[in-house]
């Protein structure tokens, strides 16, 4: 039996942002795709319980990379990923950090990131924040030179703006598309 370690908010997300980007159609045409049209009619809830595989994860989201190619899906997906996080915001997720200073605030987003995901590891080194994730398979199947995991860039810079951390904006810096042994994003300042 192969393991369930994403959670159905995470699902949920990605499902909501999308339909919110795409529309319903565009949509429809990602879920066909990755042979996951029983997502439509049964969509999850917006708990914390882990009823989805990595595959299940994978194929929605690299459909949209396999659909609509690397460089036009990167500005779409990075949209489609703002969307989720704004979502994520929208529906009081991080409420109880409200009260905490912005970069212990942010850190704190992204181990909860982690959690939910069920893969990967928020860092701090020094004064950088980052998400180092290995077991990504946003870009599962996509061979590019440059970096293509780019919803994950759009939640966090969601992220960044509610805990009103200015002057930074996420980097993804290693990507498994491009031979990286991970996916890694940091949270860096603007240049």
């Amino acid at each position: 039996m192969i393991e369930k370690t994403v959670s159905n908010m995470v699902m949920r997300f990605i499902i909501d942002a999308t339909e919110d980007v795409m529309g319903k159609n565009g949509l429809k045409a990602l879920l066909n795709y990755g042979g996951l049209m029983y997502l439509l009619e049964n969509k999850p809830d917006y708990s914390f319980d882990k009823h989805y595989t990595d595959e299940q994860y994978g194929a929605l989201t690299s459909s949209l990379y396999q659909v609509v190619g690397t460089q036009g899906g990167k500005a779409l997906f990075r949209m489609v990923g703002k969307a989720s996080g704004a979502s994520v915001i929208e529906k009081g997720i991080f409420d109880s950090l409200k009260d905490l200073p912005g970069n212990e605030k942010l850190f704190k987003m992204l181990e909860i990131f982690a959690m939910a995901t069920g893969r990967g590891k928020a860092e701090k080194v020094g004064d950088v924040l980052s998400y180092d994730n290995p077991q990504c398979t946003a870009c599962r199947g996509i061979k590019d030179k440059g970096p293509v995991c780019t919803p994950i860039n759009g939640i966090f810079d969601e992220f960044i703006k509610w805990a009103k951390v200015g002057g930074v904006r996420t980097f993804e810096t290693k990507c498994k598309a491009k031979g990286d042994d991970t996916c890694r994003y940091e949270i860096l300042p603007l240049e």
